[in-house]
């Protein structure tokens, strides 16, 4: 499957091209800095990053530390609290005590720059691209940064602080830098790569596919190379990777286990974090209108069918009908990485879509080239070629710009609002990024009597908002004079992790079309009347969010 290609130019077109891809990039990112509410593990991840500096940390081990350790890199310039005189010996509730007690003051802030550093990775990402198309042709090059630019799930967690957009930064990098290692092997070469491996790995484990991808690449250069390189030589390029990649991993644990007298050594946290992670299978996963824990083999592709845009979709349909007809060619180094990276998936791990986010700087080069075909392809028979190109590019800008600030949720054109609930749930739709839009929504409309059917991480107490748990009254339909609210994350998710979702989502709740919508997430049933006494039982319809210090001294 690999074709020749074009000779690149000698002249690469200005910077300023990668400028007005970046500038729209960011129009869609950084409002969203401080208008998505903490999401996930976001809490946990930044806190553990502060501390991860201190070399005091409590982390859980599947979660390496470069992405954390970077993200709360800046909150050191802050000025924050972090003696509180109190003994943890669970992180989470150290990190609670960490953003609402001792720093609520400062928790927008904290939030903002954390997921500032994320930002830039994403930056970082579309640069890369750049640097590497930047000598091909014009159509090719506003292809694929088209296709950066309004990427939904780059979008999405170019916002929030967690590790998958630097994941596939560092991959990306690495790859690439391979595939010039491959053409000009040089000492200095193999070592970048094996830093740039390290790097990715500890940001996730699964940066350990880059091994068998390299291992592929490696024989298909050796197949194809009419000279034969001494086979030493290619030992000594891997060895000298390998040990870059090795003296990094020390270099990042030494400094998250040096003041640590139960682990004397750097890769004792770092095989820890292994082991703890293979056996984290057994979780609840939410797909086609149903949670278990089941993992499905088609999970994923169907994720990618309904999550990338349609432009997306075709571009790749149409470059596999135009490979086999040999109009165009696709390297072994751009269809490599995304099979291989993507098989494994297939049978464990159904965590929503951004846990593939590695193979979309591949597809999106491998969708360039059909976009420069299609560009070039103008003749007195197939003048129409060139505005096809133009309008599905201006599809893919117009599909998911009009989506934001919702590219969480967002889905293609196939999918509709009413089936999203359906189909995917977790990261793929709601992971409470619209709590503080809702928050707001309910103090802009006046309603102080607000009950929650809630599942997220953060409390809409932080921003001013007044709610209510339900009674054991509610479940036996709806109390005149209440607001009731609900989010898709509950209802997907809720049965498994809250013991009162059972009962309520067997009630009315899901049977009575709601009055409204807020933001992209959320239902609420606004009802008339005058509210009156209920003294029934209330029953934990949210998450408990304890803001009182003395709720976390733990005996």
């Amino acid at each position: 499957m690999t074709f020749k290609t074009k000779s690149p130019s000698t002249r690469s077109v200005p910077l300023y091209w990668f400028l007005i891809f970046a500038a729209l990039f960011s129009l869609q990112v950084l409002p969203r800095l401080s208008q998505d509410s903490p999401v996930a593990d976001e809490n946990r991840d930044i806190v553990d990053g502060f501390y991860y500096w201190k070399g005091d940390v409590f982390s859980l081990p599947s979660h390496p530390p470069l992405a954390k350790a970077l993200q709360g890199l800046s909150l050191w310039t802050m000025g924050l609290r972090s003696k509180s005189g109190l003994t943890f010996s669970n992180s989470s509730i150290r990190d609670a005590y960490f953003l609402t007690v001792l720093n609520r003051d400062h928790f927008a802030v904290i939030l903002k720059s954390a997921r500032f550093i994320t930002y830039l990775f994403g930056l970082a990402l579309g640069f890369t691209l750049f640097g590497w198309v930047r000598y091909q042709s014009l159509p090719f090059i506003i292809t694929v940064m088209t296709l950066w630019a309004f990427e939904p799930t780059f979008l999405a967690f170019s916002g929030l602080a967690m590790a998958d957009i630097p994941l596939t930064f560092f991959m990306l990098a690495a790859l690439l830098r391979f595939q010039k290692s491959i053409e000009n092997p040089s000492r200095t070469q193999a070592i970048i790569v094996g830093l740039l491996s390290g790097m990715a790995v500890t940001v996730k484990f699964t940066a350990f596919l880059l091994i068998p991808i390299f291992l592929i690449l490696e024989v298909i250069a050796w197949l194809n190379d009419q000279t034969k390189r001494n086979l030493l030589s290619v030992v000594h390029k891997w060895l000298m990777g390998l040990g870059a990649a090795f003296l990094w991993g020390c270099f990042t644990y030494l400094l998250a286990t040096i003041k640590l007298p139960d682990h004397p050594s750097p890769w004792s946290l770092f095989f820890d974090g292994f082991k703890s992670i293979s056996e984290d299978f057994n979780t609840w996963y939410y797909f086609q209108g149903v949670l278990s824990h089941q993992n499905h083999w088609d999970y994923y592709p169907i994720a990618f069918l309904l999550k990338s845009p349609l432009t997306f979709l075709i571009l790749l349909g149409l470059g596999l009908f135009l490979v086999l007809l040999r109009k165009i060619e696709w390297p072994a180094w751009q269809w490599v990485p995304p099979l291989v990276f993507f098989a494994p998936f297939l049978f464990f791990h159904d965590m929503g879509i951004r846990m593939i986010l590695p193979v979309y700087p591949f597809y999106i080069l491998m969708a360039g080239r059909v976009g420069e075909w299609l560009a070039a392809s103008c003749s007195d028979r197939n003048r129409g070629l060139p505005l096809i190109w133009g309008g599905l590019l201006f599809f893919q800008a117009l599909s998911v710009g009009l989506r934001f600030p919702a590219q969480i949720s967002y889905f293609n054109e196939l999918v509709s609002p009413d089936r999203r609930l359906y189909w995917l749930g977790d990261s793929n739709l709601d992971i409470g990024q619209d709590t503080c839009r809702m928050a707001n929504a309910v103090k802009a409309n006046g309603w102080n009597h607000v009950k929650l059917a809630y599942f997220g991480s953060a409390n809409p107490g932080l921003y001013g908002m007044k709610w209510f748990y339900w009674t054991q009254k509610d479940l036996q339909g709806p109390q005149p004079g209440w607001v009731y609210l609900i989010n898709d994350e509950y209802i997907q998710l809720g049965s498994a992790y809250s013991p009162a979702a059972p009962a309520i989502l067997k009630s009315w709740i899901l049977k009575v079309p709601p009055t409204g919508k807020i933001a992209d997430t959320w239902y609420y049933f606004e009802m008339p009347g005058q509210i009156q006494p209920d003294f029934s039982p209330k029953i934990l319809s949210a998450p408990v969010f304890v803001d009182d210090p003395k709720a976390f001294q733990e005996k």
